[in-house]
């Protein structure tokens, strides 16, 4: 389902990613035209998800708040995943940013019933060939490509 002028999702939709792997790569995820992806990054092809707790619904609590409500997320998500990283969602016309997490190992059904759980309207779940916003309670799905940058990586 596309998104329309005045589409609540707009922010989503254009939202840029940065998940930080220690160790590892730092990965700046980045949405573009379906059927164009960048090179997967990950050593597996399991759907990575990212998810937060911060900021749910029209809520805006205070960054302690949001950090406080972020770290309990966190706390059960570590024995579920296969894999997590901290990750900020940015979006590059407001401005607005979100602390979260990327998942590895959590299905699809567990991410967005915990996403829900934290007022979220949605997640994202990123495969080799999909970028994607899954409604957190609607089953709402909105489809794109994606790029993906390691800033710091040797050129």
């Amino acid at each position: 389902m596309p998104l329309m002028p005045g589409d609540t999702w707009a922010g989503y939709a254009r939202t840029v990613v940065e998940i930080a792997r220690p160790g590892h790569d730092d990965l700046v995820v980045r949405p573009a035209p379906l059927g164009v992806v960048g090179e997967w990054p990950w050593g597996r092809a399991d759907p990575v998800h990212v998810l937060t707790a911060w900021d749910p619904g029209l809520g805006r609590p205070s960054a302690a708040e949001n950090r406080r409500r972020q770290a309990e997320l966190e706390a059960v998500l570590r024995p579920l995943a296969g894999g997590i990283w901290a990750a900020v969602g940015v979006d590059p016309v407001s401005g607005h940013r979100e602390e979260g997490v990327a998942v590895l190992g959590v299905s699809e059904a567990d991410a967005l019933a915990l996403g829900a759980r934290y007022g979220q309207d949605a997640i994202f779940a990123w495969t080799p060939l999909e970028w994607t916003i899954v409604g957190c309670t609607t089953g709402r799905r909105v489809a794109s490509g994606w790029t993906c940058t390691r800033p710091g990586a040797a050129s």
